[in-house]
């Protein structure tokens, strides 16, 4: 490391007073030196976040240091701290100029990543000046023992007067809107003074600060878009700006480096610090400075070693050496908050972030620990909060990995956030539902409710979560079922099987994947209920599934579709607000989110039939499931030079526009590569070999080996056919999907697939066939003695063409009776049937 020209100490040894001077009409306050005190511009320009397009995320793999830091286009993007739904800044970038004829973004270079270690998020960032004036060489970790990120850079210059400055844009409490910054001659300080706690009293603010072991020579503080740093080198490719203060706005710091002006290789390191006042971030700071980068790096390596070793090695699986296996575990790990322990956020990003403004959106931000939303409204929290679904695919795929310590604490945290007794009720129509059980569509860490829809699946998948770690021997069934799996499936069997929003988030009504997981919980919650000892509740939660499975075809599978012969699993039914019935075969209208149109419900298609056979509700072999696979296959799958492609559902428009630019509300939807991992879990369940699906899955994530949300679907546009496009990278799904793919090829089976719906479902199924004239208007039901059936209350028959009334049953192993009833009250005329286990009963009734 060269010396620097003056020391960091006589840096700081001038006390410069105060005076005014004005520019134009405007007074601004001054130092002695001529610097001025306060930046002009209040409050800036609107201020936006950075692309979606991450290259790799990071985080210390213990739980003392808070912070989460991400990278794209070759800098560090949005950093979290103290919390994983709390962002402290944009990004931290240099800025390179020879102070006459260029300036350059460090971001606008050309970037290569590698990793220090491949079992860590220790990244190595190269970016190379097409012009070959300079490289720059960085090593990005965060402090093992402290609230820091820092940063390892190394500059290759090769042609003299070259300028490197630091450019900090901070976004203090997720959002780059009233934040305060202080340049002073050592340290670049941002913070956000709203922050109140219960009391409601102010308290320590957050704070953040950027100190490096070199001087700075000149430091300057600004509103973005009007005296910021880079509009100052933009002018005349000179930093001749020098504002102390900037205050309540959207802000940026600037400091120009202390470094030879002449051709050489020069090492140096930024500490950025984050604390509840400036001089607690600025001691952390230089503190982790003062520990020196080598040790720190190789602690923090070691912290991923051992994580990774500690996993189940499913290397022999891949195609790439385990390479993204290891990866996705990480990443996932890494998107598990330190404080709320076991919450897992969607992604480290905001989807298409450079065209979301803070000014546009409606969002609380986060919640500090021991303090309320304070009710100010700031910008886009994209996807940095907790999706029930989402954690259940994460803490599923880690004990695909083997780490079931991570899913537990992912159960335990469900259990702190879901809807309580005093939580209030759930308005449907005219309904109105107690939430008890139930979740919110997503949530901050603290559980404070995000988004307000209600979706039945995230209500079902805890409870299989839960079912998958007792099977596991990883808890008691008793432990759990009194207070979260009975509220939680009570919920399910009294609202169910409709939903007011379904697994894509944008239409009510009955669909297959949301029906699939409510069955699969009522089932896996009815195996609790029995292991309680409560055996009422148990058969209450299999006759209630017994009966969603038997309507499921009568509710979902049209027959007079407009693909192929007009056979197959629409995406959903019954999509009309407070529809009471479904029918796949009528004229009913599907509103289409995000600018998609309208079109008949059994004009779309999609995907989550496939979670039928996931769950172990149908056989792959159903030939339903065959006749809408062919369909499926033919509608929405594409062959890209990366693998294949699936689109979520015929007409999405959640994705860029069809000229290719950023989705701000309407667009196309893309090809998401988490379906194609769900493609591959249907073929491993018909026995058939999924190494295609995993190449795919292998070839989809980018240079950083991070899976985005989706990828481009165009041989033309803005980006490479396959390849990540603006929306969330890295999805946390998409990194969930892919190790479940590898881990149910080793066990060469779903690892999602539950055992006792298999047993129950494609075992021994029993049918009753009525055949009997009841006339228009009216229903049969059937009563007995075995299984689903009792005498108190009746089982849903269904029409078939020719007057011919059926009822499916599950759970009968042994002779059995039964009588029907036209609606559910006038008893068949005659004895009581005798029917046979496994096999059409046919019986030919009169009233």
């Amino acid at each position: 490391m060269y010396q620097p020209t003056r020391s960091l100490l006589a840096a700081l040894a001038i006390t410069p007073s105060i005076i005014t001077y004005s520019i134009g009409s405007q007074a601004v306050a001054s130092t002695a030196l001529g610097i001025p005190k306060e930046a002009i511009g209040q409050p800036g320009s609107p201020h936006q976040w950075t692309s979606a397009r991450k290259v790799g995320v990071g985080t210390s793999a213990n739980d003392q240091s808070k912070v989460w830091f991400s990278l794209v286009d070759g800098i560090v993007s949005e950093v979290y701290w103290p919390q994983i739904d709390m962002a402290q800044i944009t990004d931290l970038q240099l800025l390179i100029s020879d102070g006459k004829s260029f300036f350059i973004e460090e971001k606008q270079l050309q970037h290569q990543i590698t990793y220090m270690n491949d079992k860590s998020l220790a990244y190595h960032l190269t970016n190379s000046d097409p012009n070959n004036r300079f490289t720059i060489n960085k090593k990005i970790i965060t402090d093992p023992n402290r609230d820091t990120l820092i940063q390892n850079i190394n500059v290759t210059v090769n042609q003299p007067n070259l300028k490197f400055y630091v450019l900090l844009n901070p976004a203090i409490s997720n959002t780059g809107l009233y934040d305060y910054a202080e340049a002073t001659q050592q340290t670049l300080y941002a913070w956000d003074a709203r922050a109140k706690h219960a009391d409601q009293q102010p308290h320590a603010s957050q704070v953040i600060a950027l100190i490096s072991d070199i001087p700075y020579r000149k430091t300057s503080s600004g509103f973005v878009g009007k005296s910021d740093g880079w509009q100052d080198l933009t002018d005349n490719f000179q930093m001749d700006w020098q504002y102390h203060t900037a205050s309540n706005g959207n802000v940026a710091l600037i400091a120009e480096l202390d470094l030879p002006e002449k051709p050489g290789s020069y090492e140096f390191n930024l500490a950025l610090g984050f604390g509840h006042s400036k001089s607690t971030a600025k001691h952390l700071a230089s503190q982790s400075l003062n520990s020196g980068f080598k040790p720190l790096a190789q602690q923090y390596i070691n912290g991923w070693n051992n994580y990774c070793d500690s996993l189940a090695d499913l290397s022999s699986m891949s195609f790439d050496n385990g390479k993204l296996y290891y990866t996705s575990a990480m990443v996932l790990k890494a998107h598990e908050d330190k404080t709320y322990q076991g919450g897992m956020i969607a992604s480290l990003s905001i989807p298409w972030g450079t065209s979301q403004y803070d000014h546009q959106s409606g969002d609380d931000r986060g919640v500090i620990p021991g303090s309320p939303a304070d009710g100010y409204k700031d910008g886009p929290v994209g996807y940095h909060v907790v999706w029930p679904r989402d954690l259940y695919q994460v803490a599923t795929s880690m004990i695909a990995a083997g780490d079931f310590e991570t899913a537990k604490r992912a159960l335990h945290y469900l259990t702190k956030v879901q809807f309580k007794e005093t939580d209030g009720n759930w308005q449907f129509c005219e309904n109105s539902i107690p939430k008890h059980g139930s979740f919110p569509q997503n949530f901050w860490l603290s559980g404070k409710p995000h988004w307000s829809g209600m979706q039945l699946d995230e209500t079902a998948m805890p409870i299989i979560l839960a079912w998958r770690l007792w099977q596991l021997g990883q808890l008691s069934p008793q432990q759990y079922y009194q207070s979260f799996i009975k509220p939680a499936a009570s919920f399910i069997s009294q609202v169910g099987p409709w939903t007011q929003q379904e697994r894509w988030e944008e239409n009510s009504g009955i669909s297959p994947s949301t029906t699939a997981a409510a069955i699969a919980a009522l089932i896996a919650a009815a195996d609790f209920a029995e292991a309680a000892g409560d055996n009422k509740t148990a058969n209450h939660y299999r006759q209630q599934a017994d009966q969603w499975v038997m309507g499921i075809d009568y509710w979902l599978f049209t027959r007079t579709g407009v693909y192929g012969n007009g056979h197959y699993y629409e995406r959903i039914d019954s999509s009309q607000q407070c529809a009471k019935t479904a029918n796949p075969n009528d004229h009913q209208l599907l509103y289409i989110a995000n600018g998609g149109g309208q079109y008949q419900e059994r004009a779309i298609l999609d995907g989550g039939f496939l979670e039928l056979v996931r769950f172990g509700i149908k056989s792959p072999n159903s030939q339903q499931i065959l006749e809408t696979l062919t369909e499926y296959d033919k509608l929405l799958q594409v062959r890209t030079p990366r693998g294949f492609g699936y689109y979520r559902y015929s007409h999405d428009g959640y994705g860029e526009t069809l000229s290719g630019k950023d989705y701000t509300g309407e667009g196309k939807g893309r090809l998401w590569p988490l379906l194609t991992g769900e493609r591959g879990h249907y073929e491993l369940a018909k026995g058939n070999n999924i190494d295609t699906y995993i190449k795919s899955m292998e070839n989809f994530a980018n240079a950083g080996r991070m899976l985005p949300e989706q990828v481009w679907d165009q041989r033309t546009g803005p980006y490479k056919m396959g390849e990540g496009t603006g929306g969330a990278t890295p999805l946390a799904w998409s990194h969930a999907e892919y190790i479940k793919l590898l881990a149910s090829k080793q066990a060469n089976q779903p690892l999602d697939t539950i055992s006792s719906v298999v047993d129950r479902y494609q075992g021994c199924i029993t049918t009753v066939n009525i055949n009997v004239d009841v006339g228009y208007n009216h229903q049969v039901t059937i009563r007995g003695n075995k299984g689903s059936l009792n005498w108190n209350k009746g089982v849903q028959a269904h029409w078939l063409p020719g007057n011919t009334w059926q009822a499916t049953l599950f759970g009968i192993n042994e002779p059995f009776e039964f009588k029907a009833l036209k609606d559910d009250s006038q008893w068949q005329s005659g004895k009581n049937n005798i029917g046979k286990p496994c096999e059409v009963n046919i019986v030919n009734a009169s009233f």
